[in-house]
């Protein structure tokens, strides 16, 4: 597989989560991620405030997920 750029692979992942896995090969778990942040902010918006904390710590992880996957495609 061909490197990825981390700068790029993480801008995608802070402007909505799995984008960045997505751009880097894992599709799969990207978009799992992008359905978990879409579901959790409808319903941060519409029943509880509460759900914000679910997209906080989806972005979050989402961030981390793309940090390491890009390392083990670029080698590192």
């Amino acid at each position: 597989m061909a490197k990825k750029n981390m700068i790029i692979a993480l801008i995608l992942s802070l402007i909505w989560s799995g984008l960045g896995l997505i751009y880097a090969g894992n599709v799969q778990k990207g978009i799992i991620l992008a359905v978990i942040a879409i579901i959790a902010e409808v319903l941060h918006l519409f029943v509880n405030p509460i759900f914000g904390l679910i997209v906080f710590i989806t972005w979050i992880y989402s961030l981390y997920a793309t940090y390491t996957e890009v390392k083990t495609i670029n080698g590192q």
